[in-house]
């Protein structure tokens, strides 16, 4: 991925440790996080908040308490409908792992005669 032409300005891991796995793995590039790339985590952990990192953030809880309330209508109604798809909430949580994304990369700029400069013996036998 690092070794695209245009590589990618973020991540967004399903796991706020695997988040900071890749947060090491850029780091040991030396690629900057946030400055080169950010990184986004997901299910705002301990370790998010240990390593400041920008994380989507849900209720356990409330998935605990939706997911009783499915099994239990499924059990007391046999007919109910087994296809039934809950969307919870979340939210960002921003912390130092992010940034707008860096400006583009600018190509070298040709002087107006279209050739290369730098070289002192160009053109010559």
């Amino acid at each position: 991925m690092l070794g695209l032409r245009e590589p990618p300005t973020a991540v967004f891991a399903e796991q706020d440790e695997v988040a900071v796995a890749v947060i090491w793995t850029l780091r040991a590039t030396r690629i900057e996080v946030p400055g080169q790339m950010s990184v986004v985590g997901f299910d705002d952990q301990p370790v998010a908040q240990w390593f400041d990192l920008t994380t989507v953030a849900q209720s356990p809880s409330r998935i605990g308490r939706e997911a009783g309330e499915l099994a239990l209508s499924l059990i007391d109604d046999p007919g109910a409908d087994r296809e039934r798809h809950l969307v919870l909430p979340t939210h960002v949580i921003p912390r130092t792992t992010t940034a707008p994304p860096p400006g583009p990369r600018s190509e070298p700029q040709l002087p107006p005669d279209g050739r290369k400069s730098g070289r002192l013996d160009e053109g010559r036998a």
